[in-house]
């Protein structure tokens, strides 16, 4: 039996309603380390736009199909819709909206906390969103490079091939011979027949 393991990008959570970012414009720009420095009301805008999205966004097909037959997931998104699916082991190797943090002190919110105050009730300094932007590094970027490479198949779904995270990952697959399946025209339904064999499914 093989063992699969998926990379999802922005493209499998198209059918619930959350655009890529090809269809948001400069949104990449405005992502990124340097404006957040120097632009953090805006940053907050555009991230609490986001957030509204993903609040209304349920998994699609692409989803649940993953969760359903436990494929392990490593996932470029921040929308957290593989954990709503039912997904067991996720990485989401750029972190999520769920929450806001205090690099000074420590203390955590609830993301919704900045559409009142950027700032932290405990020390005043400027809250830090759970994700990865554009200029930082990458915490969990090993662990994703130590599930992928435990995989005989690597399924990639719904990526652009835009950042190099994801370039970088499946190029360390294929060097390592693990066969790499890309699906990206209909990622919100296709699931190829191996996966439904594989996990014992119809």
């Amino acid at each position: 039996m093989h063992k699969i393991v998926a990379l999802t990008g922005a493209g499998i959570s198209k059918a619930s309603g959350i655009p890529t970012f090809e269809e948001m414009g400069d949104l990449r720009d405005k992502l990124s380390r340097r404006y957040f420095i120097s632009n953090p009301e805006e940053f907050y805008r555009i991230l609490s736009t986001m957030k509204q999205n993903i609040e209304k966004a349920v998994p699609n097909a692409a989803h649940n199909a993953l969760a359903q037959y436990g494929v392990p997931i490593v996932t470029m998104n921040v929308d957290g819709l593989h954990r709503k699916a039912g997904s067991k082991e996720v990485i989401e190797i750029h972190g999520n909206l769920d929450w806001v943090l205090c690099k000074k002190c420590g203390k955590k919110y609830e993301f919704n906390w900045v559409r009142n105050s950027l700032y932290c009730e405990e020390c005043g300094d400027l809250l830090e969103p759970d994700v990865v932007l554009y200029g930082d590094q990458i915490p969990y970027y090993f662990n994703a490079v130590e599930m992928i490479g435990s995989a005989d198949k690597l399924l990639v779904v719904g990526t652009s091939f835009y950042t190099s995270t994801v370039n970088d990952l499946v190029y360390m697959a294929r060097r390592a011979g693990i066969t790499v399946d890309t699906i990206n025209a209909a990622a919100e339904v296709e699931v190829p027949k191996y996966l439904r064999n594989n996990h014992g499914g119809e």
